[in-house]
């Protein structure tokens, strides 16, 4: 009996410490395990000294860059009359100018202000690009002015009222509408005509782009002023000897209503003996050289 029982004491140490065993098993692997995580610190480490130093060199490489760069183009998108050259010269961009330094919404005031620019948008391409749209204006009539050369000659107009050009530079320019009743002294390209005259190249604008067929039919546009009241327009047809009196704001329909009376009118010889049409009202009435009648 006192075998057996030591024989189970003597039995039962090998299993205790079997578990000891494995524990020390288990810590020597966790200790085997460890040393690997401060080497995948040590390369996180690593790579964000590296990506700090190559920071660090790009930046100080672009700040001894930028200033040398120096603009060698200038293009020019969009110009029909005027050349890169000339708008270079009305850029403000000297020579030897550096690519960080252009202020693109000055040079595009700056290329605005030619008289036959209507509009221009500036970018800076890098490395040393700078890079101009322009919109051009478009004769829409002619006024006659005394020009350069002391002689009364023809000068394009364009819907905002802007006296931008010789009439001479646009192949097109004969068949215009001339624009009368304005006297201007000194021509300068780049001038404003005022009212009413902007109001009437407004209304001539939207006249061109929707019935061009119209346009086409009217000669003169001439603005008559009157002392005290608002100032009136002669419509001189390209077809017709009469003249037209009505408001200076063209407006599609009554423009057709004119022909279609200027027709009858023609039609049935009345033409030389009347002086006048007018249709300031809704009444049409004619004027005869010697009377009125409606």
């Amino acid at each position: 009996m006192a075998e057996l029982a030591f024989a189970d004491r003597d039995f039962a140490r090998p299993r205790l410490d079997t578990q000891r065993a494995d524990r020390r098993s288990v810590s020597q692997k966790t200790d085997d395990e460890e040393p690997g995580t401060p080497a995948l610190f040590a390369v996180v480490r690593a790579a964000l000294v590296v990506a700090l130093i190559v920071a660090t060199l790009m930046a100080t490489m672009q700040f001894a860059i930028l200033p040398a760069m120096e603009i060698t183009s200038f293009v020019v998108n969009g110009a029909q009359t005027v050349d890169a050259t000339e708008l270079r010269a009305w850029s403000g961009v000297p020579d030897g100018a550096r690519w960080h330094a252009v202020d693109c919404q000055a040079v595009a005031v700056n290329v605005a202000s030619h008289p036959r620019v209507a509009s221009a948008v500036v970018e800076r391409r890098f490395p040393d690009t700078v890079a101009v749209t322009v919109v051009e204006r478009s004769p829409l009539a002619v006024v006659y002015a005394r020009g350069s050369s002391g002689r009364i000659e023809a000068h394009c107009v364009d819907g905002a009222g802007v006296v931008f050009a010789p009439a001479s530079m646009y192949p097109g320019a004969p068949a215009l509408p001339v624009l009368s009743g304005v006297e201007i002294r000194g021509l300068r390209y780049g001038i404003k005509l005022e009212e009413p005259f902007t109001s009437l190249l407004a209304s001539l604008s939207v006249l061109s782009g929707t019935e061009p067929a119209l346009v086409a039919a009217l000669s003169e546009l001439r603005i008559v002023p009157r002392d005290g009241s608002p100032a009136e327009l002669l419509v001189y047809p390209a077809r017709y000897r009469i003249p037209v009196r009505m408001r200076p704001v063209l407006d599609a329909s009554l423009l057709k209503s004119m022909m279609l009376v200027l027709d009858v009118v023609e039609g049935e010889g009345l033409a030389p003996a009347i002086s006048e049409l007018d249709l300031r009202t809704d009444t049409f009435v004619y004027r005869t050289k010697e009377a009125v009648s409606g």
